[in-house]
């Protein structure tokens, strides 16, 4: 086909490799300015032998599968680790998608065989792949062919990008009997295709599986190809063995146990669950499932109660705890020790104030389980949801909160621009608004951003707030605390949680 003008528009450069689907292509876009480069996907329904012709109802449930296809890869091509589709059609009883050229290598390039990647490799292998596959399962799409292969770092950032969703495989797989149009091979590679898949049933969590096993062989190099005995087995359980070919910590090595068994129903549910657990193995040492949330009254004290905590039994008044807390800080060492315990850990609430995960169209967060989601609104460009922190008591004047806001610019800006043009204004025009320092450095996402804390007065109460924000591709993405000015140097720690754990997409 080198060479080929498809569709009067896409000239044929080079082929780039032969899937199961059919042959993929580098092609050239000729009627967009300087010619870009993007990727032809030709899908075609073999005859029944040389010669033959194809029957009607196999050419039409081709037809429905590739429009069904084209659908869900538009929908999911908005996410920035997926490519963009842009272009499908059907020449000559044979099918084509056009997507997005991604530039990079893909992980075959970097789990090899033989070589052990280091557990903090792993850990930002699987924020990163599960982020974007929680997306996927968000669409309720399941890929059905994770391995990596699939699975490209992009040279401009580092980000993966998913690539060659399995289900246009089907049109492949579809029967070229004459009287028949069923679907007769299971979707998927061996080595990273669960039982339930390979029996042509395969569920979300199947792409948790397949995922847990990429992260097992890039820790133990270890190759899952059964043509090459694949990983080892316990001969009990029938479950992979797996860790002791590997350094890795009893966290992480309990997540991928938990993503790789056999039953699908005792695997993670889909990818936002593992990527919860996985999340967590970021925070500091002692708080993998659990969030020290700050205490209302401003003291040193690193647990916000909740309505199961020790404080919230003690029907006391914000000074007695103030007076409490003054002698808790004569004796941390010994509380310290305490919550070690289990028993101590459990009757405090600390083992039950468990994270939450906020995700919409493609924005993932964690935030602290006890805290209220209090409202979602459309995407329309504004306040996207407010979290709120639980009340200390009935007179609790203030509820600390944590705003997500999405903006569409309608011009491009940078993130500087921004805070020059739209937030700074909107900060100066209220009256009883001081800006506490000049935006600051950050990160959101891995991503430059910047930041600046000011102070408000609302209903008598001096308030301290911090935003967040960054830009991309015209969007800006902003996280914004407010609490009471006593409250918030612990109540940074739940800030810096929220935005070490903010994905955008």
């Amino acid at each position: 086909m080198q060479g080929q003008l498809l569709k009067g528009r896409y000239q044929i450069l080079q082929p780039l490799g032969q899937g199961g689907f059919g042959q993929t292509y580098l092609a050239a876009d000729t009627q967009r300015p300087n010619h870009p480069q993007c990727v032809v996907k030709h899908l075609q329904v073999q005859p029944p032998s040389p010669g033959a012709t194809i029957s009607p109802a196999v050419l039409a449930k081709a037809q429905q599968l590739f429009a069904q296809e084209a659908e869900i890869l538009e929908k999911l091509g908005k996410h920035d680790q997926i490519p963009q589709l842009l272009a499908y059609f059907e020449e000559n009883q044979e099918f084509y998608l056009v997507q997005e050229l991604i530039t990079g290598n893909t992980l075959s390039q970097e789990i090899i065989p033989g070589q052990k990647l280091s557990e903090t490799q792993v850990i930002s292998l699987l924020k990163d792949t599960l982020a974007v596959l929680a997306f996927v399962h968000q669409e309720n799409v399941i890929h059905r062919d994770i391995k990596p292969a699939n699975l490209i770092r992009r040279q401009a950032d580092g980000k993966i990008v998913l690539i060659d969703f399995g289900a246009v495989k089907e049109i492949r797989s579809l029967s070229t009997n004459q009287q028949t149009t069923s679907l007769t091979v299971a979707i998927g590679t061996h080595g990273y295709m669960p039982n339930e898949q390979a029996g042509g049933k395969p569920q979300l969590s199947s792409d948790v599986y397949a995922l847990g096993i990429i992260a097992i062989q890039a820790l133990t190099g270890l190759n899952p190809d059964p043509k090459v005995g694949g990983l080892p087995q316990d001969s009990n359980t029938g479950e992979i063995s797996w860790q002791n070919y590997a350094k890795v910590s009893d966290d992480l090595a309990k997540i991928i146990d938990t993503m790789v068994r056999q039953d699908y129903r005792q695997r993670y549910a889909n990818a936002a669950a593992a990527l919860q657990d996985i999340i967590g193995l970021s925070q500091p040492s002692g708080t993998t499932t659990a969030v020290s949330l700050p205490a209302a009254s401003g003291t040193n004290a690193t647990v916000k109660p909740n309505q199961s905590s020790l404080m919230s039994r003690i029907k006391w008044n914000r000074g007695d705890r103030l007076g409490l807390a003054g002698v808790m800080v004569g004796t941390v060492g010994v509380i310290t020790a305490a919550f070690t315990v289990p028993e101590i850990r459990e009757f405090i609430g600390l083992d039950r104030a468990k994270n939450s995960l906020y995700q919409d169209n493609g924005v993932i967060l964690q935030y602290p389980g006890n805290w209220e989601l209090q409202e979602i609104n459309q995407p329309l460009g504004g306040d996207r949801a407010v979290f709120k922190s639980p009340k200390q008591t009935s007179s609790d004047p203030y509820q600390e909160n944590i705003t997500l806001t999405v903006i569409d610019l309608p011009q491009p800006l940078s993130k500087e621009q921004y805070y020059e043009q739209w937030l700074r204004p909107q900060l100066e025009s209220e009256s009883n608004i001081k800006l506490v320092n000049t935006p600051n450095s950050t990160t959101l996402d891995n991503r430059d951003a910047n930041t600046v804390i000011y102070t408000v007065k609302e209903g008598g109460i001096e308030l301290k707030r911090q935003a967040i924000w960054t830009v991309k591709n015209g969007t800006v993405y902003q996280l914004t605390y407010s609490g009471e000015v006593a409250n918030f140097p612990t109540d940074q720690q739940v800030m810096k949680k929220v935005q070490n754990s903010f994905k955008i997409p």
